[in-house]
Parts: structure tokens; C-alpha cells; sequence
């Protein structure tokens, strides 16, 4: 096969030892991309999917909480393929959120989300740019359409996703000057390993998500992960290289 969207770029994909990370580490390898697998769980079966799709992976245990972490991501990265030029900042906490009233959330509940689906991406963003600013690069923030919606009972996850929305303009202001694309995706509710735990979790009085938003949605079926992939192949690609600040 001749591979030709993203060939023989390197790529970033945190919380990518399985669900939404690991479609796209999968959808990038298809096309070419050689991946670094950022998470804090075991990558084995991620690295074993980019090996199959054809292509090269490896797994870098990280916690996006700690910039120092994600600095060894990106040294990682670059030490082992020469390069970084796509970053996919996934990682969130989402699978283990209870939907409550705001009035339950602890203060605990509330930084330890901010810290990871807030301070991850900024981390993240700071470690691979010494390696982008150079060349040029691609990154991808991954919201949420929950920041449309207003969901309620899960205010720290929509805030931070919200966030997730004004760091993608703002670092597209910021980073334009050396040829790097910032933009983000906001998927809705997405049948994954945690997307579903998530589902099955929830402590307030309301039916299955997918029930509820069947019929609000234009294409009447369930999402997936592997749904997300090819918008997130074409922002990481030339396609999409007249691109940035954007929501998808």
C-alpha cells in the first residue's frame, strides 16, 4: 500500500492505550505515521494495533499531570523517530466522572479534573514545541460537544472541556508565527470502554445517553471511536494546513 496522508511524520497520541486515543493512533498508522503511545495505562495492545495497521509504535508511560513527564514524552519521541510533528492531546478524565449535583462535587473532584484535561494538553503543548517550532507541526485538542449542550450534573467535565476550546484559539494566536495548527474536535457521546462506564455510572435519574440523544442527532446511530479518526487524520495532514483555531 502506498501511504501517502501522513507519511513519515511522527505523532503523539496521549490516552491512547485504548478507546478514542487508540482509533486515532490506529487511523494515523493506516496512513503512515509513526506513533508514540502517551498514557498512564499499559500501551502493549495499542503498539500491537499500529504494528498491525503496518506501521511503528512505541508506548511512553505518562502522566500529563506533571510537565516533566510530558517532557520525557516528547525527548522520547524524537530520540526514537528524529522527529514530532503531530500532537493529539486526548488524555481526560472522563469514564471514572459520577454525574452529580455540583452542589456533591468535592474540591478534589474538581482540580483533579482540571489538572488532567486542562493542565495535560497545556503541558503537553509546551513539551513537543521545542521539537515543532523549528518545522512546523499539527495539534489537535480533543473537547467536547458537551460544552454546546450545557450538560448538567458534570460541571467540572464541561468546564474543562469548554477550556479545552479557548486554549485550541488561543495557542492558534500564539503558535501561527512558527507554522503550527492548532485545532480541536468536540465528539458527542462516543461508545468507548470509558464512554460507556461513564454511561453506566451515573448517579442521577436519567436513561442511557444514547437513548436520550437519538433523537437530536441527524445520522441515527451510535458513535465510535473509529468515527473520529478521519477528521483527526485531515487535521494532522497537509489538507489541512490553511487550518488552525478552528472547532470541529
Amino acid at each position: 500500500r502506498c501511504f501517502v496522508k501522513l507519511k513519515d511524520k511522527v505523532a503523539i497520541v496521549t490516552g491512547a492505550a485504548g478507546g478514542i486515543g487508540a482509533a486515532i493512533a490506529t487511523g494515523y498508522a493506516r496512513e503512515g505515521a509513526k506513533i508514540v503511545i502517551a498514557d498512564v495505562l499499559d500501551g502493549a495492545e495499542t503498539v500491537k494495533a499500529v504494528q498491525n495497521a503496518g506501521s511503528e509504535a512505541i508506548y511512553v508511560r505518562t502522566d500529563v499531570t506533571s510537565q516533566k513527564e510530558c517532557d520525557h514524552m516528547a525527548k522520547s519521541a524524537a530520540d526514537r523517530f528524529r522527529s514530532v510533528d503531530i500532537l493529539v492531546n486526548n488524555a481526560a478524565l472522563f469514564g471514572g466522572i459520577t454525574m452529580k449535583p455540583f452542589t456533591e462535587l468535592s474540591d478534589e473532584e474538581w482540580n483533579r479534573v482540571m489538572a488532567v484535561n486542562v493542565g495535560g494538553p497545556f503541558h503537553c503543548t509546551k513539551a513537543v514545541f521545542p521539537y515543532m517550532k523549528e518545522k512546523g507541526g499539527k495539534i489537535i485538542n480533543m473537547s467536547s460537544a458537551s460544552i454546546m449542550e450545557g450538560v448538567p450534573f458534570m460541571p467540572h467535565y464541561v468546564s474543562s472541556k469548554g477550556a479545552i476550546m479557548a486554549f485550541t484559539r488561543a495557542m492558534a494566536r500564539e503558535l501561527g508565527d512558527y507554522n503550527i495548527n492548532v485545532n480541536c474536535i468536540a465528539p458527542g457521546f462516543t461508545h468507548s470502554a470509558a464512554g460507556d462506564r461513564f454511561d453506566q455510572s451515573k448517579a442521577v435519574p436519567i436513561g442511557p445517553l444514547e437513548e436520550l440523544q437519538q433523537p437530536m442527532k441527524c445520522l441515527k446511530r451510535a458513535a465510535y471511536p473509529e468515527d473520529l479518526a478521519g477528521t483527526a487524520v485531515f487535521l494532522a495532514s497537509d489538507m489541512s494546513n490553511y487550518i488552525t483555531g478552528q472547532l470541529i
